[in-house]
């Protein structure tokens, strides 16, 4: 009887194990550096556009766009950086 059950737990381990491995992760979850910087880069894009051409409507909206898509990539990557746990 015991030989069956440990047979039995392994082959569930086996299969939760296996599971794991095969999680999905985003893109953000894999290149959280990478998101950071281009969502700094995207307000900085943002911000040079609206002192150049702060006259012109469509530069203004395409500045404020960057911005906040930029500010949502930051936060996004940030949150997905690896937590440093040293003290």
């Amino acid at each position: 009887m015991p030989v069956t059950k440990h047979k039995r737990k392994t082959v569930v381990q086996l299969k939760n194990k296996s599971s794991k491995r095969r999680a999905k992760h985003s893109v953000i979850e894999k290149y959280p550096r990478t998101f950071f910087y281009f969502g700094a880069s995207l307000i900085a894009v943002g911000i040079f556009l609206l002192l150049i051409g702060a006259h012109n409507n469509a530069k203004v909206g395409l500045a404020m766009l960057s911005i906040f898509i930029g500010g949502a990539a930051v936060m996004l990557a940030n949150s997905a950086l690896p937590k440093k746990t040293g003290q």
